[in-house]
């Protein structure tokens, strides 16, 4: 067949048909005008490209099979527990009105009530938090469920993997959920199938694949970070299962990460186990025969509140950032935030410059160097808003701050894997604790101050005197935030 002018055309009007049909479907959908926009851009100016992104990246498709899995294995999860909570006298009202408000809209999104009775360790140390994991998986009896987004196959996160063969072959249940992309060169190394011969039951989450592209989004990632031991002692926080020897491929020489994580034991466990269960379902046809075993008496250890609060798609996918701009509005005296990946939604933002124009001291501790050079880029765009109105941001130029903390009076902490970025916002499976208690509050505000020391403050004036092409580059990496 020879080609024609006709043919040229044909295929010229498909192409930009197509482009106009999914101009008009994210018209239609409704989402936020900065994402709305973004997607517009990009299907107007880049033919063929644009279309093919928009069809990978443009809609949460979690797939209809795995969804209506989730839905029908999960639905009684979070009712049956809260009716063990309450029988138990475990939930919380909250004396101050701000919090008691915080705490209903967390529960009203998470689906999970404040739990008090409860004792933290925090741990900003990766091996101190791997040496504590294996003392207590080398101690359980009953189970052992890990679900991390990463898990390194070399170095301390081999160790892990010997204690849980050990445990499995003593008859302890131990379950390990990894991402299929995040953790996809454990999944593919001799020493993911040596756990497997030995009996710990391996499972990648949201598996991802040419087949599966017209079915779920491949960017919509697990990038939980929980342990689960015996249903009394529960990690959770932003460190991967990797010590510091561990490197993203794309920068290696950025690291070692410098993460937090909190130990809890007492009823909040629960939380974290439901999470983890849920999850479980999720990817596995595996029947628990008696999930009542997962669950011993809660007993109370401390006097920590925990507030556990996961989002993920589904009817609130926007959970953790709900609860996170209600903190920031109930501010009156100062708020501090760490976090790795900094490239806000406008409502976020505006919440931040809010607090500061009346008067709440702003802090954002924030790496220096980050592993994706994009989303450093567009982070540097929000700066100069946020300084303008009295923000304080400081970087942090040593190793890769990847812990995501936040402060609020002295008298909130919060903790856990969610970034302050869109894809945690609104994206993928994230666990944020949100702590009501001032004595551990005062610890992890020690931490971030010892992180804000260590930092080097941004000058507003001298960020506004930049050389133009910088400006220049991350105002154009700033248009691609809201897809981040």
């Amino acid at each position: 067949m020879t080609w024609s002018p006709w043919i040229g055309f044909s295929l010229f009007a498909v192409e930009a048909a197509v482009r106009i049909a999914l101009i008009l479907r994210v018209i239609m959908r409704g989402i936020k005008p900065s994402v709305s926009l973004s997607w517009i851009i990009i299907l107007f100016f880049f033919p063929i490209a644009g279309p093919l992104l928009y069809l990978i990246l443009g809609e949460n498709r979690l797939g209809t099979r795995r969804a209506l899995k989730f839905e029908r294995r999960t639905r009684n999860f979070n009712d049956e527990m809260e009716t063990r909570w309450r029988k138990k006298h475990l939930e919380w009202s909250a004396d101050e009105e701000c919090y008691a408000v915080l705490a209903k809209l967390g529960t009203a999104l998470g689906g999970m009530p404040p739990l008090k009775g409860n004792s933290l360790e925090l741990m900003d140390d990766a091996n101190l938090v791997l040496d504590r994991l294996k003392a207590d998986i080398d101690g359980a009896k009953h189970h052992c469920h890990l679900l991390y987004y990463i898990w390194m196959p070399a170095g301390r996160g081999k160790e892990i993997g010997d204690a849980l063969m050990a445990a499995a072959g003593r008859g302890v249940e131990c379950r390990v959920l990894v991402d299929w992309v995040g953790a996809k060169g454990f999944l593919r190394c001799p020493e993911c199938e040596r756990m497997r011969e030995a009996g710990v039951q391996v499972v990648g989450a949201l598996p991802a694949g040419i087949l599966r592209m017209a079915l779920a989004r491949l960017d919509l990632r697990n990038h939980r970070k929980i342990a689960v031991i015996d249903g009394t002692i529960a990690y959770c926080g932003s460190q991967n299962l990797t010590d510091k020897t561990y490197r993203n491929r794309r920068r290696k020489k950025v690291g070692p990460w410098i993460d937090t994580t909190v130990r809890i034991t007492g009823p909040a466990v629960h939380a974290l186990q439901t999470v983890f269960l849920r999850d479980w379902a999720a990817e596995t046809d595996e029947r628990l025969k008696d999930p009542d075993v997962f669950y011993p008496p809660p007993q109370k250890t401390g006097t920590s509140i925990v507030h556990v609060v996961p989002s993920g798609p589904g009817p609130q996918p926007d959970a953790i950032r709900q609860a996170l701009l209600a903190a920031v509005f109930s501010a009156r005296e100062e708020i501090v935030m760490v976090t790795p990946y900094f490239v806000p939604d406008e409502s976020m933002k505006a919440a931040l410059i809010n607090a500061a124009l009346r008067g709440v001291a702003v802090t954002l501790v924030l790496p220096d160097t980050l592993d994706a050079w994009l989303v450093e880029a567009a982070s540097r765009a929000q700066f100069q808003d946020l300084l303008d109105a009295g923000v304080k941001i400081a970087l942090h130029p040593e190793g890769l701050l990847h812990a995501k903390t936040a402060t609020v009076d002295r008298k909130l902490g919060m903790l856990g894997s969610a970034n302050l970025d869109m894809r945690s916002f609104w994206l993928n499976f994230e666990i944020t604790l949100f702590v009501y208690d001032g004595e551990f509050t005062d610890e992890l505000r020690k931490q971030q101050r010892k992180y804000l020391k260590e930092s080097i403050e941004v000058n507003a004036e001298k960020w506004r005197k930049r050389a133009w092409v910088e400006r220049f580059a991350d105002n154009i990496a700033q248009l691609a935030g809201p897809l981040l």
